[in-house]
């Protein structure tokens, strides 16, 4: 790519002659050049140079459309050779280029075209090899950069040392990953822009391209904070973040088209995107020794305290600290992978799930100001959150509604149900994962899924479970509860619901029918059905707390009742 001044200063266009002056002939650039006589059609290419003898216009008017189909096939230029075909170039046809600002030579009959573009060519050629050896430096430095581990920052500043302009470098969730000189008006609106809710992967304000000049990475935006330039920094087909120059007011958008500005442009994002990779996969290996210590810390999987004290601060983790446990488990995350139906295999997204996951409690506790530790394995999350003396209980509650909130915004329809230890001290992981664990069954079973349930909403399924070490409580309870149990799958009724609603309507038939939706004489048919399957008399106070009882026993799970159908299999 030469400019169209530097075509006009060969030796060969000495006896050439520029009739337009309003075109900037220093910044029309020129790819190559032919020889094309009418009619145009589809022969002509976007910045290129046009030779032609004017062979096939008769008249004025005749080289006037010629040169309108030129112009509109995107020509960088005419050079009209003069003293054969035409004797002269008309004062009209010079006025139009004038008007439009289009380059117009005329060169004499007797410099061959031959000449011209073998001159042209060879310019082109030396132009070629220098942006190769200005592209080769370009690349030599920034890998250097990348050999010497300096990072995001070093490439910004490099980059703003070449072209002088100012610019932030963010990751596919927006966040500032590098910033150089003078880019404190950009970071600015880009941090307003992500704290009201902006989504960093399309932001509202991209200009249309519709002549697609710019290459498919590149976009402008208008903003509060001025013009920027966005560049994609993408790895295959994973974006992993951005460069946003901050285009300053005295350059014009078409100045990113300068050579010199494009291929720095194109190298630095190909650095980035080498950079990117490489924190990430370093980020990766930092969060599985992360998630591996904390799993060892809630299965007692360490040797001694020093260890893992050691390990623990290694890690940047203060183990002497009280930490209250979660465990967050999502229920439906199959149906949400198949809805979605990302590119990824299943393990692999449910793998960025969890990577999700631990940012989100990452977040939510610099909100609170508290160390946390958290890992994800077997598809649940489990997090210790420290606990300051004067943190209230109800923090618990709002650090995991924080956390459900960002999560619901980034993966909508997950359902996710949560367990909360009430132990909060030092060194006790264990006891506060069992009592977490335990709180997140009790709740599942107790209300279904979806629901933030604590160790201390567990009293009830822990007294139940202490009576159930009882062997003749427990038999008595089995052989009360079987016989509904087994009914019901038989039959499809639900006879133990149907017992627990007449026993919170006090015995009320008619209330307990409203309840269950059923007409009277069903519900006393079931009734009688239920007491002659148990023995028991449901108007007999005692008899009515054993079933009560031997039902709770089998919901909390304390009691072995097989399907029977399946038994006799």
């Amino acid at each position: 790519m030469i400019s169209m001044q530097q075509i006009l200063q060969l030796p060969i266009m000495n006896t050439a002659l520029p009739l337009t002056s309003n075109a900037d002939s220093s910044s029309i650039t020129v790819y190559w050049a032919s020889v094309i006589e009418t009619p145009v059609e589809d022969f002509v290419r976007p910045r290129e140079l046009i030779l032609s003898s004017g062979i096939g216009c008769q008249n004025d008017r005749e080289l006037l459309e010629f040169i309108e189909e030129l112009m509109e096939a995107g020509a960088s230029g005419l050079i009209l050779s003069v003293g054969h075909y035409i004797s002269s170039i008309p004062d009209v046809v010079i006025d139009f280029c004038e008007t439009k600002a289009f380059p117009l030579v005329e060169v004499p009959w007797e410099v061959r075209f031959s000449d011209i573009t073998e001159a042209i060519s060879g310019a082109l050629h030396k132009s070629s090899l220098r942006s190769i050896d200005v592209s080769n430096k370009i690349r030599t430095d920034l890998l250097e950069i990348i050999l010497e581990g300096k990072g995001m920052e070093a490439i910004a500043s490099y980059v703003y040392e070449q072209l002088q302009i100012p610019m932030l470098v963010v990751d596919k969730r927006g966040r500032l990953k590098a910033q150089t000189d003078q880019s404190a008006g950009a970071a600015e609106w880009w941090n307003k822009y992500l704290s009201q809710g902006g989504n960093p992967l399309f932001p509202p304000f991209q200009q249309p391209d519709p002549e697609k000049t710019l290459p498919a990475n590149m976009e402008w935006m208008d903003t509060d904070a001025g013009t920027l330039l966005r560049l994609t920094v993408q790895t295959t087909q994973d974006i992993q973040g951005y460069m946003i120059l901050q285009w300053p007011s005295n350059k014009e958008k078409h100045d990113v088209f300068e050579e010199y500005t494009l291929l720095l442009l194109e190298h630095s994002v190909t650095t980035s995107a080498l950079c990117f990779l490489h924190d990430q996969t370093a980020l990766e290996t930092e969060m599985r020794l992360k998630d591996d210590f904390v799993w060892s810390l809630a299965k007692d999987n360490y040797e001694s305290r020093d260890q893992a004290l050691s390990r623990g601060k290694s890690l940047g983790y203060n183990l002497e600290l009280p930490y209250i446990c979660f465990v967050a488990k999502p229920e439906n995350v199959e149906r949400v992978f198949h809805a979605e139906s990302p590119p990824l295999s299943y393990d692999h997204w449910l793998e960025q799930i969890g990577y999700t996951f631990e940012e989100e409690v990452s977040h939510a506790s610099r909100y609170l100001k508290a160390r946390v530790m958290s890992t994800f394995q077997k598809s649940e999350l489990i997090v210790y959150l420290e606990m300051h003396p004067t943190m209230m209980y109800d923090t618990v509650y709002y650090f995991a509604e924080t956390v459900q909130y960002r999560l619901e915004q980034k993966i909508p329809h997950l359902v996710i149900s949560w367990g909360v230890s009430k132990t909060a001290a030092p060194w006790e992981f264990v006891a506060s994962f069992s009592e977490a664990s335990s709180a997140l069954d009790a709740g599942r079973r107790q209300r279904g899924f979806g629901y933030i349930h604590t160790y201390e909403d567990t009293r009830f399924d822990r007294a139940l479970m202490s009576l159930a070490k009882n062997e003749e409580i427990r038999q008595i309870a089995e052989a009360t509860v079987a016989p509904l149990h087994h009914y019901s799958v038989e039959r499809g009724i639900d006879l133990m619901k149907t017992v627990r609603t007449y026993n919170e309507c006090k015995g009320n038939v008619s209330q307990t029918s409203r309840e269950l939706n059923l007409h009277r004489q069903s519900l006393l048919y079931r009734l009688k059905k239920i007491e002659s399957l148990t023995s028991c008399d449901l108007n007999n106070s005692d008899d009515l707390f054993l079933i009560e009882l031997s039902i709770r026993l089998h919901t909390a799970g304390a009691l072995f009742v097989t399907d029977e159908r399946t038994s006799h299999a």
